[in-house]
């Protein structure tokens, strides 16, 4: 399991590597993903996809569904936890 990104002192759930991934594997265009999304700019759904800005609960569930994700890749995805933050 991928660990945690920490920029900024932030936490980062977003697993960029495995969605850009995701992205490539489903043989659709940037574009194309835009459209069945809604944004309207690439640069922000670049800065979601690199963690500068979060995605919204509807936009992972939108992204899934045009990726064809399962819910064990979309955990994998969008919601990384390492678990030494859980360890006591």
């Amino acid at each position: 399991m991928v660990n945690l990104i920490q920029q900024k002192g932030e936490l980062n759930m977003t697993d960029t590597d495995r969605l850009k991934k995701a992205i490539e594997d489903s043989g659709m265009k940037i574009s194309g993903i835009l459209e069945k999304m809604g944004i309207k700019s690439y640069a922000t759904l670049q800065a979601k996809i690199e963690n500068r800005q979060e995605f919204k609960a509807s936009e992972i569930a939108k992204l899934c569904e045009i990726l064809r994700l399962d819910t064990d890749q979309m955990n994998e995805i969008f919601f990384s936890v390492d678990a030494e933050c859980h360890s006591a």
